[in-house]
């Protein structure tokens, strides 16, 4: 579940607070204006993947980035070294049929799964 503040007004107290205006922002993060404009004014929510490209320019991890757009839990994971082995070859296995931005996946997993 997302944060009390919305995600839009998150993204937007941040590039002003970075300071960048939506155009030096779409630049960097390669997300048109107009839909950097939508995501602030509430009217779109922001994919994972237009999370990722804003996270950077922001100043945001990207997993604090999820967790604030409710796309992961902020709750951390209790898992057995069994369960953590089991989960590790099931992404390895995941990870060979998809092959963009794996690398990058694999290295959030691997911090939620040893935290």
């Amino acid at each position: 579940m997302a944060n009390k503040r919305s995600v839009a007004n998150i993204i937007r107290e941040q590039r002003k607070s970075v300071p960048l205006s939506l155009n030096q922002l779409s630049r960097l993060s390669g997300v048109s204006v107009a839909h950097l404009g939508r995501i602030e004014q509430g009217l779109r929510k922001p994919s994972p993947r237009t999370l990722q490209k804003v996270a950077k320019p922001l100043g945001f991890d990207l997993d604090e980035l999820f967790v604030m757009a409710g796309f992961l839990s902020s709750k951390r994971a209790s898992f057995s070294e069994e369960e953590r082995d089991k989960l590790r070859t099931e992404l390895n296995t995941l990870s060979k049929r998809v092959p963009s931005d794996i690398k990058r996946i694999t290295e959030i997993v691997n911090r939620l799964l040893m935290s």
